[in-house]
């Protein structure tokens, strides 16, 4: 790993050795730094060589155990032999690119979503944040044709949840309920309408949309759809089942779609196949993405009912990249690792073993460590000062301790810049994660947490 000096560039010495070797760390971190913005460089300076299983290798012959899963992609592992085989027989085929005329491997990849998930339809995308700006249209023009809305002339209102993150395109961030994450928008927002998230062990009720709805003079019958998370991936709070039973029941007497946002907790990651098993219900649009190929970008709106995208008008949803041949090749092979459940138990089996874990890390040092959340594979956690609060600086540390021990985390810019957020393959054996845990353990000791 290539050390920056305290300005945040790369050193002397290295810049010296990178131009002899335009293939060396420094010579990457450097053109990089060059030519693009600084705001792209978020992780630490590990450059990634080849990635397989649970590890990440540089071309010096390090490695490192994977506690991102490229941020929640690659559930089944790096680079699983049946992916990387479909990927190159696709191209080998000679077909890389088809925009929206049928080819056999689409059909293969909707079919194969609709007999894993149980949604009849399935909307292809390239990007989570396209999949949410997919399922608002399916919902306006739902609710427009079959309702007639907006009843009094007003417009069309969608609920989301105050600490939601959706993406980063201008609809998904304005769905959002990070406000720092939109005052760059125009003002474009009054159509969506935030409320309190509907956490575990909160008082909640959809008495709060209501209210909401009241204060910018609306009302149910205004709602196309209400969007959420079963975990927020910016705070890892967890819906409360009997809250979001309230919510589904909420959603049909109005008229509403219920709306899934699983794109980074589909395919495994809580244990089951998808995050919303654990609340008994349903909803009627879901939407994945990371892990659904593993590795290439693919995301889809899963349909519950065809009703819900009768209305939509012929190519709104369409888009050039959604049919890729060999994006939809590592998703077929993909969804083939999920079919006979086995991974999605063994999920569930080492979410258990990272939670008792994590719970023994706390436990040596409860006044400086907290768990912000757990649900199988992902976990939140955070140092703590003296008094209890939050401490970016030491989680900062923290994971530059992992990193230099050889294991891979990384700090989101949520809650501050103070949780570590630890996402690795669901796929990771038993004693690799315990190999991981001892290193967590022995690098906040190294930094005296505590």
């Amino acid at each position: 790993m290539t050390a920056l000096n305290s300005t945040g560039t790369i050193s002397a010495a290295d810049t010296a050795a990178a131009s002899a070797d335009t293939e060396s760390d420094a010579w990457v971190l450097n053109t990089l730094r060059r030519y693009e913005p600084a705001t792209m460089h978020t992780q630490h300076p590990v450059v990634w060589d080849r990635a397989s299983g649970s590890r990440i290798f540089d071309r010096n012959g390090r490695s490192w155990l994977d506690w991102t899963s490229g941020i929640l992609t690659a559930n089944a592992g790096h680079a699983r032999a049946e992916v990387v085989d479909a990927i190159t027989e696709q191209a080998q085929q000679g077909l890389l690119h088809a925009y929206m005329f049928p080819t056999r491997v689409r059909a293969r990849v909707v079919r194969a979503l609709s007999e894993l998930s149980g949604f009849p339809q399935s909307v292809l995308y390239t990007t989570g944040a396209e999949a949410v700006e997919g399922a608002l249209k399916i919902s306006s023009r739902h609710a427009i044709a079959r309702r007639g809305l907006p009843p009094h002339g007003g417009r069309p209102v969608v609920v989301t949840f105050e600490g939601a993150f959706h993406g980063r395109t201008l609809g998904a961030q304005l769905a959002g309920g990070l406000p720092a994450q939109r005052d760059w928008a125009p003002a474009l927002d009054e159509a969506f309408v935030r409320v309190p998230f509907p956490a575990r062990g909160q008082a909640w009720s959809p008495e709060v949309i209501e209210a909401a709805l009241r204060d910018i003079g609306a009302g149910p019958e205004d709602v196309t759809c209400v969007m959420g998370e079963i975990y927020q991936g910016s705070t890892l709070r967890q819906i409360d089942p009997s809250a979001a039973r309230a919510l589904r029941e909420w959603c049909t007497r109005h008229g509403a779609l219920l709306i899934f946002d699983e794109i980074q907790s589909g395919f495994g990651r809580t244990g089951r196949l998808f995050a919303y098993e654990h609340t008994g219900i349903r909803p009627d649009l879901l939407l994945v993405a990371k892990g659904l190929s593993g590795s290439l970008p693919i995301s889809a709106v899963l349909v519950g009912d065809p009703i819900f995208t009768e209305h939509v008008r012929p190519g709104e949803l369409t888009s050039t990249h959604s049919g890729n041949p060999i994006s939809l090749a590592a998703a077929e092979a993909n969804l083939a690792l999920f079919a006979d459940g086995r991974i999605v138990a063994q999920a569930a089996h080492r979410g258990q073993q990272l939670a008792d874990g994590l719970a023994d890390w706390v436990g040596r040092k409860p006044q400086r460590r907290k768990i912000i959340g757990t649900m199988g594979m992902i976990a939140g956690v955070a140092c703590t000062d003296e008094a209890g609060s939050l401490d970016p600086r030491s989680s900062q540390r923290m994971a530059t301790e992992c990193i230099e021990r050889g294991l891979l985390v990384c700090v989101p810019s949520t809650l501050g810049g103070a949780m570590l957020k630890i996402m690795p393959p669901v796929t990771t054996s038993e004693s690799e994660l315990a190999e991981a845990l001892a290193i967590f353990n022995a690098a906040a000791d190294a930094v005296q947490l505590g």
